[in-house]
């Protein structure tokens, strides 16, 4: 049995988070070619918290680095080959505003779900709040709060707190930008996203 690769290693962390009870593949003879087995499986790097974890669905090749935290009362989705930098949060839940109704503990606890597109980058200690869609291409600066009504178009670039766009990204991964016939096998497939959840 050869050594393991960092997805082999943090496979068992995303499936006790998703709930998901797929049984990994036999374990290859290099390190290299274990990491070949899982490369379209998510790679989360721990720690990682997560308030439920059965409402967490990551795409194809997402990688989550150390450090984040998921507030999953409502579905938090990542597309495939999104970049998650350290310390960053994703918070579904919220509370009502009016402390009669919140009532410490007692009250409701309320969300909105979180979707981040395909081929996206978070930077560092990124705070994503209920309700936010994150278009597919999109780059969020690090350090940036991505909050109510500031939804991100595809293919922007947005930093701040509250974050806001800052320009949009060329890309040939745009078809609304695209002048001349860019071939199909230049271009990343769409739909390449699993659910880990309880399959």
């Amino acid at each position: 049995m050869g050594l393991c690769s960092p997805r082999t290693s943090s496979y068992p962390i995303v499936a006790s988070i998703t709930n998901d009870h797929r049984s990994l593949p036999d374990h290859a003879l290099t390190a290299e070619e274990d990491g070949q087995l899982l490369a379209d499986e998510p790679l989360v790097i721990a720690p990682v918290r997560a308030d439920y974890g059965f409402n967490i669905r990551l795409g194809a090749g997402v990688f989550v680095n150390f450090n984040a935290t998921f507030i999953d009362t409502c579905q938090v989705s990542i597309g495939a080959r999104t970049l998650c930098g350290p310390n960053c949060n994703f918070y579904s839940g919220t509370h009502p505003l009016d402390p009669a109704v919140r009532m410490g503990m007692s009250g409701p606890e309320l969300g909105k779900p979180i979707a981040i597109g395909q081929d996206c980058w978070l930077g560092g200690n990124v705070t994503i709040l209920p309700g936010i869609t994150v278009g597919r291409g999109c780059s969020i600066g690090a350090g940036s709060v991505v909050t109510k009504c500031k939804n991100i178009p595809n293919f922007h670039v947005a930093a701040g707190n509250p974050a806001r766009v800052i320009r949009r990204i060329e890309t040939a991964m745009d078809p609304s930008q695209s002048t001349t016939a860019v071939p199909a096998s230049e271009l990343v497939k769409e739909g390449t996203e699993k659910l880990l959840v309880g399959q």
